[in-house]
């Protein structure tokens, strides 16, 4: 498949494997945009929450996906920066309600066809590095590279203790686990568009990689399918 602005390349993963540095390290190295997907699903736990919809409510859910609008400007890091109707909702979407609330409205299986949809309008010309959940299996099953970025359950911990102590905060490494083990599986056996790797992706443990090591392994596999 030839698009105009180049490849589309899929990172999928579980929770804390570092596909969002890694997809937009990669991405700022071959002068693609880099799109975290789970902004769009924020974007909507952020209307649902402001807009006072019950988000239970499949059907005022999938309208207000419907409704919502999104622009996107290339950042100089390469990110794709995302406007809401637009507006730049910026910290807003990490705001611990619409947390709450996107844990809620990702299982609705018709909004995420329309998220689905407008991420598919991003990407279709190529030229994008788009990470999610879904994107190799979903979004863009015919992606040309796919990646899924694994890591254990423990490391994944240990990377996020070690996260927040830099960061001056404190850290419980046993809760932490827990919450991400039960991430795995709430992500893995949710019936809309269940965590897993595409048949045809390329599967990278990244338990004992570095950041830049993981980079590495990526930009080869682009590189082999653009020789």
């Amino acid at each position: 498949m030839s698009r105009p602005n180049g490849l589309v390349v899929s990172i999928d993963g579980t929770a804390g494997t570092g596909k969002s540095s890694v997809g937009r390290a990669v991405a700022e190295k071959i002068g693609y945009g880099f799109l975290s997907t789970g902004g769009l699903y924020r974007a909507l736990a952020y209307k649902v929450f402001a807009n006072k919809v019950d988000p239970t409510d499949t059907q005022a859910v999938l309208q207000t996906a419907q409704a919502i609008s999104f622009t996107f400007e290339r950042q100089p890091d390469a990110t794709l920066k995302m406007f809401v109707d637009g507006e730049f909702l910026g910290g807003k979407l990490h705001l611990d309600e619409v947390a709450q609330t996107a844990s809620k409205v990702s299982t609705n299986a018709a909004a995420r066809a329309v998220l689905t949809e407008k991420m598919r309008e991003v990407g279709k010309d190529g030229g994008i590095i788009m990470e999610g959940r879904d994107i190799g299996t979903i979004v863009f099953p015919d992606a040309e590279v796919k990646i899924y970025l694994d890591a254990t359950a423990q490391e994944r911990a240990n990377r996020r203790v070690r996260q927040l102590l830099s960061k001056g905060f404190e850290a419980d490494y046993a809760q932490i686990l827990a919450s991400i083990q039960e991430r795995d599986l709430r992500d893995s056996t949710r019936a809309a568009s269940p965590l897993k790797p595409a048949e045809d992706a390329i599967k990278i443990d990244t338990s004992s990689m570095t950041m830049p090591q993981v980079v590495h392994a990526v930009l080869k596999e682009i590189n082999k399918y653009a020789s």
